[in-house]
C-alpha cells in the first residue's frame, strides 16, 4: 500500500525550459593526467513502466514514469560513446527486464568480472521511497523500486561501496530518483513534471525487500585479508535531489526527449566537457537551478525544482571527474 501521495502541476514556463540547454553553463576543466583504470563497467537501469497500485480511496492509480528509460539509455552511450568504454561491459536493464532477478543477477556479472584497478558505474532512474526500519537511527530507511515492485535498501549499496573498494575496485553510483511527492497525470501537449518518488511504502509482499537483501549476501565480494589486500578503490554517490526532496521527470519540452532534470543536465555537462571534476558539475547544476526558479517565480509560477542534488565522496574524488578513460 503507498500512502501520502500527491501531485504536480502543468508547468507553463516553455521558454525557460526550452532553452535550459543553451543557458550557458560555464564548465570547469581538469587535466587527467595519469589517472586512469584496467577496465570499466557499467549497470544503467531505468523503469518507466511500474505496475498499477490502488490509493487510498481504492482507486487503481497509474505511476508511470516518461524519461527513466532515457536516462539509462542515455547514460549507456554516454559512457560507450564519449568515454570508450567496451559496448559489452555494460549492462542496460529497462522496464520489465529491471527486476529483482535482473537486478540481481547484473551485478552477480559485475562483481565476478572487476578487478583491483577497474572502475563500476551504477546508474538507476525510477521510482524511489522510503520505508519504516526500526534498525535506522531515524527509524526509515531509503529504497529504490524496481519494476516487480520488489524494494532494494540504501544500505546495500553501501556495503557494495564498502566491500568493493577494499579489494581495490573503485565505484561510482548515480540515482536520479528521491523520496517525497507524487505524480501528475498526462495532459498532451504541455509539459509534464512528475516527482520520482512514492513516498512512505508498506510492501505488499513480505519478501519485497529480503528478496534481494538475501540473495545480495550471497555473491557480495569477500573482503581480502589485511597482508593480500590491494590499494583501496575511491567511491563515489551522486544524488539527484537531498532525501526529504522531490525530483522530477520531465517530458513534453520541444525537441527535448523526456528525462530526470538532474540526468538531463548532469548529460549536458559531460557532453561538452567529459573532463569536468564532479564538484564544479554540482556547482553548475545548483546554479541553473536557482536560475532557473528566479525565472519560474518571477514567471509566477507556483513550481520550483527544489532537489537539492548532493554527492558523497572524498575531497580528492570530487575533484576528478564522473568517469575515467580506459588505459
Amino acid at each position: 500500500m503507498v500512502r501520502d501521495l500527491g501531485s504536480s502541476g502543468t508547468v507553463g514556463v516553455t521558454h525557460a525550459m526550452n532553452n535550459f540547454r543553451k543557458f550557458g553553463l560555464t564548465l570547469g576543466l581538469l587535466a587527467l593526467g595519469c589517472v586512469s583504470f584496467a577496465e570499466t563497467y557499467g549497470l544503467c537501469i531505468g523503469i518507466n513502466d511500474y505496475p498499477e497500485v490502488k490509493n487510498e480511496k481504492g482507486e487503481m492509480e497509474s505511476h508511470d514514469l516518461k524519461g527513466c528509460v532515457n536516462d539509462a539509455t542515455s547514460m549507456r552511450d554516454l559512457m560507450t560513446g564519449k568515454f570508450g568504454v567496451n559496448g559489452a561491459n555494460v549492462k542496460l536493464l529497462t522496464d520489465k527486464a529491471a527486476t529483482a532477478d535482473g537486478f540481481l543477477g547484473a551485478w552477480r556479472d559485475l562483481i565476478a568480472k572487476a578487478k583491483p584497478g577497474d572502475q563500476i558505474v551504477f546508474t538507476y532512474s525510477g521510482h524511489g521511497g522510503q520505508v519504516e526500519d526500526k534498525e535506522e537511527s531515524d527509524g526509515i530507511q531509503e529504497v529504490i523500486v524496481l519494476a516487480d515492485e520488489k524494494l532494494v535498501t540504501g544500505n546495500l549499496f553501501g556495503e557494495l561501496a564498502k566491500t568493493l573498494t577494499l579489494n581495490g575496485v573503485n565505484c561510482t553510483f548515480i540515482f536520479d530518483s528521491c523520496y517525497s511527492g507524487g505524480m501528475s497525470r498526462d495532459v498532451d501537449g504541455e509539459i509534464q513534471v512528475r516527482t520520482k518518488s512514492l513516498g512512505i511504502i508498506k510492501p505488499k509482499a513480505k519478501d519485497a525487500i529480503s528478496k534481494v537483501k538475501a540473495n545480495a549476501a550471497k555473491f557480495l565480494p569477500k573482503q581480502a585479508a589485511p597482508t593480500t589486500r590491494p590499494t583501496a578503490g575511491q567511491s563515489l554517490f551522486l544524488f539527484a535531489g537531498a532525501e526529504n526532496k522531490p525530483t522530477v521527470d520531465i517530458s513534453g519540452l520541444e525537441g527535448v526527449a523526456p528525462h530526470g532534470l538532474f540526468t538531463m543536465l548532469m548529460l549536458d555537462i559531460m557532453e561538452a566537457d567529459a573532463k569536468t571534476p564532479v564538484k564544479d558539475m554540482y556547482g553548475e547544476i545548483s546554479s541553473f537551478l536557482e536560475q532557473l526558479n528566479k525565472t519560474l517565480k518571477e514567471k509566477g509560477s507556483d513550481t520550483q525544482f527544489d532537489q537539492n542534488p548532493g554527492f558523497e565522496s572524498s575531497a580528492d574524488r570530487a575533484a576528478l571527474p564522473i568517469l575515467f578513460p580506459n588505459k
